[in-house]
């Protein structure tokens, strides 16, 4: 896969994940901004401080959703709870789901189509 087509795949997966809650949908996204992340800090490290930033501010958000959603899941395993740990299953999904909603404002902030204009500009010239 070269750069251009990495770029793409970014943001595609991007403009589906900032309007869905699926878990699934967003982790995929969250391995799209990981490879294109490590693909800038390889090729252009200096050049890409705020895209970088970007990106890890991504990551971060889908980092802490999934986690959230991990710890909800294997407290709903648990055999028993005590009284004090009924809720925290509800709790954990909540924090996930603000986590989205954060990733959610950032994607519409800071990845629009001048964003995406640029980094396919900076793709395309890596190519060159």
């Amino acid at each position: 896969m070269n750069v251009e087509n990495l770029v793409e795949a970014f943001f595609a997966a991007g403009k589906a994940a900032a309007v869905s809650t699926d878990r699934q949908e967003l982790h995929k996204f969250r391995i799209a901004a990981k490879r294109l992340r490590y693909t800038i800090e390889i090729l252009d490290p200096k050049g890409g401080g705020d895209w970088l930033r970007r990106l890890k501010v991504v990551q971060r958000q889908l980092g802490d959703m999934n986690d959230a959603f991990v710890a909800e899941a294997y407290l709903r395993g648990l055999p028993v709870r005590s009284a004090a740990a009924r809720p925290l299953p509800a709790v954990l999904r909540a924090k996930a789901m603000r986590h989205i909603a954060a990733f959610q404002a950032t994607w519409r902030r800071r990845f629009g189509s001048r964003t995406e204009k640029a980094w396919l500009t900076w793709a395309r010239s890596i190519a060159e």
